[in-house]
C-alpha cells in the first residue's frame, strides 16, 4: 500500500537529512506482503545490516512522549520513529526511553548492533512544519464523549440525549462528534433506524490519550495541593467525596505494579472545599519541587462509578483504567511507561481485540 503523500514527504526528507548529517544511507525496502504490525514502512541501513520497522509521524513535537513510546513499543523491534521534527528536549526523553528516531532536520538517535548515533539541536526548516489540524471530535467536549464511548462501547448506539447525559456535554455536541468519528472510521453508522457501533477502539484510545493532556486536562486541573501526609493516598478516604485516584496511585490500586511517588485525585468540583477542610489541605507553592505529600486535584468529568478495586484498596477507588493510562503516558516519567503498557493489555482484553 502506497504511503499518503504527506507521510511520504516526511520520510523522503528525513532519509535525505540523515544521509547529509551522518554520510550513512537509509533506504526504504520494497515490501511484498503485509507490513509488520504497527509499521508504516520498512527501512534498511545496508552498511550495518540493520532493518527497521518504521512509524511515520507528523507533528511529533506536539505529541506527548509517552504516546510515542507506547506506539513504538508495539512495533516489532527494531522500531524507528520517522518524524517531521524532534526538538532537543524530546530527543533527550526519547533516548532515555530507548526510542530510536530520525527527523527532517537531521536529528537522530540510533543504537543498534555496533552503531551509535545521537544528533540533536538541528533546527527545523519553517516550511517543513505545518500547523496541526484537529477535528472537533478531539477538542475538550469531544474528548469527553469519546471517553464515555471507550468506557462503554454500547453507548454509541444510544440516543443523542442519552449520550449527552452520560458524557456531561450539551446535546448539540453529539451530532458533530458522531459525524467526525464516522468520517474518521471510528463509528459505523448503518443508517436511520439501525444501530451505530464503535470500531477500531484501540486506535481511538491512542488518539484520545494523545489529545487528552493538551485539550482536556488543562480544563480539569484545579491545582497542586499540599497535604499533611507523607503518603496521602494511604491516609485520605476520598471516596466519601465521590473522588478517585488517577495516575500512579490509581495504577497501584488496579495492578500494584508501581510504587506511587505522586498522587492525582479526580473530584467533583463542588466537593473540593469539603475535601480541603476535612484533611487540612492547602494550595502548594508552585515554586517548590513537588513531593509525595503533594497531590494534583482535577475535576471529575464523567458520571457513574469508577473502576472496581480489590479488597486491599481501603482508601478510595481508582479512576477508569483508560484515564489512568493517559495519565501515565502524560507524566513524562519513563518508569510509568511500562505500567501504562500493562494497563493497555488490560484494556485490549476488555475490547476483545487480538
Amino acid at each position: 500500500m502506497a504511503l499518503p503523500e504527506n507521510k511520504k514527504e516526511i520520510l523522503d526528507r528525513a532519509l535525505l537529512a540523515f544521509n547529509h548529517e551522518t554520510e550513512l544511507v537509509l533506504t526504504t525496502r520494497e515490501q511484498r506482503g503485509a507490513l509488520p504490525v504497527g509499521a508504516d514502512t520498512v527501512i534498511e541501513l545496508h552498511s550495518h545490516g540493520i532493518t527497521f520497522n518504521a512509524v511515520l509521524k507528523r507533528w511529533a513535537q506536539q505529541t506527548n512522549e509517552g504516546s510515542i513510546v507506547a506506539e513504538l513499543s508495539r512495533v516489532p523491534a527494531p522500531a524507528l520513529l520517522v518524524a517531521d521534527y524532534v526538538n532537543p528536549r524530546m530527543a533527550d526523553r526519547l533516548r532515555l526511553a530507548g526510542v530510536q528516531f530520525v527527523d527532517q532536520a537531521g536529528n537522530a538517535y540510533i543504537k543498534e548492533k555496533s552503531l551509535f548515533i545521537f544528533v540533536k539541536g538541528n533546527r527545523a526548516h519553517p516550511g517543513h512544519l505545518l500547523p496541526r489540524r484537529t477535528t472537533r471530535a478531539f477538542n475538550a467536549s469531544g474528548l469527553k464523549v469519546i471517553f464515555s464511548f471507550l468506557l462503554d462501547p454500547n453507548l454509541v448506539s444510544e440516543t443523542y440525549r442519552t449520550i449527552a447525559e452520560v458524557s456531561g456535554v450539551s446535546l448539540g455536541t453529539i451530532g458533530w462528534v458522531l459525524g467526525d468519528l464516522k468520517e474518521l472510521g471510528y463509528v459505523d453508522d448503518r443508517g436511520k433506524g439501525r444501530s451505530r457501533s464503535l470500531v477500531k477502539p484501540l486506535e481511538l484510545l491512542d488518539r484520545w490519550a494523545e489529545a487528552y493532556p493538551e485539550k482536556l486536562m488543562p480544563e480539569l486541573d484545579m491545582g497542586l495541593f499540599q497535604t499533611p501526609f507523607q503518603l496521602p493516598w494511604k491516609e485520605m478516604d476520598i471516596s466519601q467525596f465521590e473522588g478517585c485516584w488517577g495516575g500512579e496511585v490509581g495504577e497501584s490500586l488496579l495492578d500494584d505494579f508501581l510504587l506511587p511517588a505522586q498522587g492525582t485525585v479526580y473530584l467533583p468540583k463542588g466537593k473540593l472545599k469539603s475535601l480541603l477542610m476535612e484533611y487540612r489541605i492547602r494550595k502548594a507553592d508552585v515554586n517548590l519541587p513537588s513531593s509525595s505529600s503533594t497531590i494534583r486535584i482535577c475535576e471529575k468529568f464523567w458520571k457513574g462509578s469508577s473502576e472496581p478495586t480489590g479488597a486491599d484498596a481501603r482508601h478510595g477507588k481508582s479512576a477508569p483504567d483508560i484515564l489512568i493510562y493517559a495519565d501515565l503516558l502524560a507524566s513524562g516519567d519513563p518508569r510509568n511507561y511500562e505500567a501504562a503498557e500493562q494497563l493497555y493489555e488490560r484494556i485490549k482484553a476488555r475490547f476483545r481485540v487480538d
